[in-house]
């Protein structure tokens, strides 16, 4: 009789940590809580000439074969600051897609073809896997360059781990903040999504600090 209460109650305790997991999920897809809990992730500094904008990556629609919309306003916040004049060059980082033959940075640059962009000078950066590898392997481009002052654009939760990972690599770095359009205001699937990578992105800032990479 003891042991079955005893499983009685985890079960119970189980159940309502499922309910609370439940709950979290539904707030963070029907609101925009995710906003707030992305808040401490974000940096955003003020523009200032620099060598190249570097523009990270952040996965295919392998289906779709297309950029992902969050990495679509990454590449749109880099453009921007290439139409204002910040910058005459561009690096693309973003590796090969596991399982198949192509790579984050093709697509990125294919992108920028598709906005009209042709005459902008862009450098693909297509061996990195993580964060950690886009800033290590742009900085390397940047060397063989000759240039020492770049821009780090990528999605406003990303920002400041990305960013901490490139300063702590001794670069001399403006931190971009690519938002969410403003279409996708209230989008359940958009929300999910932008909810998912924010939790996600405080479980690899901890790692990224375990390992020394920020």
């Amino acid at each position: 009789m003891i042991r079955f209460r005893q499983k009685n109650i985890y079960a119970t305790i189980l159940l309502w940590i499922i309910f609370g997991m439940c709950v979290v999920l539904l707030l963070g897809t029907v609101t925009n809580v995710h906003t707030l809990l992305a808040k401490p992730l974000v940096r955003d500094e003020t523009p200032a000439t620099r060598d190249v904008i570097i523009i990270l990556g952040g996965g295919i629609v392998t289906d779709l074969k297309m950029l992902p919309w969050g990495v679509q306003e990454r590449v749109d916040a880099g453009l921007e600051l290439y139409t204002q004049g910040y910058s005459k060059h561009i690096i693309v980082a973003g590796g090969q897609v596991q399982g198949y033959s192509y790579t984050e940075s093709q697509f990125m640059e294919a992108y920028i073809r598709q906005r009209g962009f042709d005459e902008a000078e862009v450098i693909e950066e297509s061996q990195s896997r993580s964060t950690y590898e886009n800033a290590i392997n742009s900085l390397a481009i940047m060397e063989a360059q000759n240039w020492e002052t770049a821009f780090v654009v990528t999605s406003d939760y990303h920002t400041a781990r990305a960013c901490n990972v490139f300063e702590k690599l001794n670069a001399d770095i403006i931190c971009s903040a690519a938002y969410k359009s403003a279409g996708f205001e209230g989008n359940f699937f958009r929300n999910f999504n932008e909810f998912r990578a924010t939790i996600r992105e405080y479980t690899a800032t901890v790692y990224y600090l375990m390992r020394g990479y920020i």
